[in-house]
């Protein structure tokens, strides 16, 4: 590959990197947007044992949703701090990999993007189990971004060997 195809090939990279990181913070605000914003039930009494109902249907829902597939090995997925962590660390990836053709920084580049491309996959997945289908088109989405910047990264990486 030329010089020009390499500096093609590494920003195409690290801004795929940077709008995933993006997309993937709207993505996990808007998820809890959606939990926190359900729809009230009218307030008129006739509806008073439907709302009740509703409440409790809700709040299985929550329950199960949080046992679901957001924490691993006890750790919640979603927490603040691991997105803020996980937008952090995909930011920095691509500046690195703007800025150098390292092997080591392309290696870290395509496993963190293989790795977030299967947990978007499983987002996906759980997202249209319930029905979600904005947040389950974000998760298709970074699925689709994250899995070509981890072959991307690697190209590149073959290439420099």
């Amino acid at each position: 590959m030329n010089l020009v195809g390499l500096v093609r090939m590494r920003g195409l990279v690290g801004s795929l990197l940077i709008v995933a990181a993006a997309l993937f913070a709207v993505g996990v605000a808007r998820e809890r947007h959606e939990h926190r914003d359900a729809p009230a039930a009218s307030e008129s009494a006739e509806y008073e044992d439907e709302r009740s109902e509703a409440r409790e249907q809700n709040e299985r829902a929550a329950a199960e949703d949080k046992d679901h597939d957001t924490t691993v090995l006890g750790i919640d997925l979603e927490s603040t701090p691991l997105v803020v962590a996980a937008v952090a660390i995909s930011v920095a990836l691509a500046v690195a990999t703007w800025r150098t053709d390292r092997k080591a920084i392309l290696l870290v580049a395509a496993l963190f993007a293989a790795a977030f491309s299967a947990l978007d996959i499983a987002e996906l997945i759980h997202q249209l189990r319930e029905s979600a289908a904005a947040i389950a088109a974000i998760a298709a989405v970074l699925a689709v971004l994250h899995a070509a910047a981890a072959a991307l990264a690697e190209q590149r990486r073959q290439s420099a060997l």
